[in-house]
């Protein structure tokens, strides 16, 4: 019973991190591109702000599913090992967390700073457009940064299995 727990425990966790990767990700390589190749730029900007609000609800949803399934996990792995952790597993341990932090404080710059800038700087009439591109690629470049230290927490959260 308990192994079945972990599992699903485990699963949620993943899962859960699959959609905020997943989600950044979306909005960064699929939907920002096709709009800003098929809409105006004013146009683009106002739906691709839409997306990235809509996934900023879900996107919190998860980040307290990740928290809560996260100290689960940790509570368990702790339970399994009798609180004796290997000197490698904390060094994963902590190094993932650090890149968690990043990847909140690189998720937060992407949607609830620049974002809002961006969509500020799209429904103002006088905005120079060479604001509106640079907004854009902060946006995208925060995103980015958000997608690759979520990458390196998925790498270093295989390398915390304890058995």
């Amino acid at each position: 019973m308990r192994t079945s727990v972990e599992l699903i425990i485990r699963w949620i966790h993943l899962v859960a991190a699959i959609v905020w990767l997943g989600g950044i990700f979306f909005s960064l390589s699929i939907a920002a591109p096709v709009l800003r190749k098929h809409v105006s730029v004013v146009g683009g900007i106002q739906h691709t702000v839409a997306i990235r609000n809509r996934l900023r609800h879900i996107i919190r949803f998860t980040i307290h599913i990740l928290l809560i399934t996260g100290a689960m996990n940790a509570f368990m792995v702790g339970l399994n090992t009798q609180m004796n952790f290997p000197q490698d597993y904390v060094i994963s341990f902590v190094a993932k967390l650090a890149f968690v932090g990043l990847m909140t404080l690189f998720h937060s710059l992407h949607l609830a700073v620049f974002n809002r800038r961006l969509e500020t700087a799209a429904t103002n009439p006088n905005v120079d457009e060479l604001e509106v591109v640079r907004l854009q690629r902060l946006t995208d470049v925060f995103g980015i940064a958000a997608v690759l230290a979520g990458l390196i927490v998925l790498a270093l959260s295989l390398r915390l299995d304890v058995g």
